[in-house]
């Protein structure tokens, strides 16, 4: 009886220590689960990092080869009408130059108007509050000597062609007059015809 006693307490204890096994064994598998399912949670936010920054890059991309087109188009524009706008620029100065008020007036747009006093001729922009440029004076002791163009650029955002010209002059003894003058024009298309619609000069 004593002996079937003891075996009754070592099948407990074995079956105790058997579950104590099965729970320690579930209770690791479970922490492995835990861990793996973390390790996976880190991997996938590194991977959408990873492409959010490659997304991001792509769009600089893509805006930086948008910008280069217009770019491009706009140095083609340039190279094309390159020519036309010099000879426009050429007709311009001679105009100026002599006080042609007939070909000014073809040249210039709209927004620009001739006014002529004290033997003076002047080109009034209308959207600059009325500013004036002094264009030729009939009791002038200068005459041009040369010019030269020394910028030109098109802008696509404006769709106008700027153009900056170094006018030189000489005064009444050959002497050359310093310093020089510079021109600058803007040229935008009305209806089919290219026309100055802004102008400035320095010195």
């Amino acid at each position: 009886m004593k002996k079937s006693g003891g075996n009754i307490v070592r099948g407990l204890l074995v079956l105790i220590i058997c579950s104590f096994t099965m729970l320690t064994a579930c209770s690791q598998k479970d922490d492995s689960l835990d861990k793996n399912e973390s390790q996976l949670e880190e991997v996938n936010a590194e991977f959408s990092g990873m492409l959010n920054e490659k997304d991001k890059k792509i769009e600089e991309l893509n805006q930086t080869i948008e910008q280069l087109n217009i770019q491009i188009d706009d140095f083609n524009k340039e190279k094309d009408n390159f020519g036309f706008i010099s000879n426009l620029s050429m007709e311009f100065v001679q105009a100026q130059t002599t006080g042609d008020k007939d070909k000014l007036r073809q040249l210039l747009s709209e927004d620009i108007v001739l006014e002529e006093k004290d033997n003076k001729l002047y080109a009034k922009i209308i959207n600059s509050n009325g500013f004036e440029w002094l264009l030729f004076n009939k009791e002038g002791k200068t005459q041009l000597d040369d010019w030269v163009i020394q910028g030109y650029q098109y802008d696509s955002k404006t769709k106008t062609f700027n153009i900056f010209i170094r006018e030189v002059y000489i005064n009444l003894n050959g002497e050359p007059d310093i310093p020089p003058t510079f021109l600058n024009l803007t040229f935008k298309m009305y209806n089919t015809e290219w026309k100055i619609t802004s102008l400035g000069f320095d010195v």
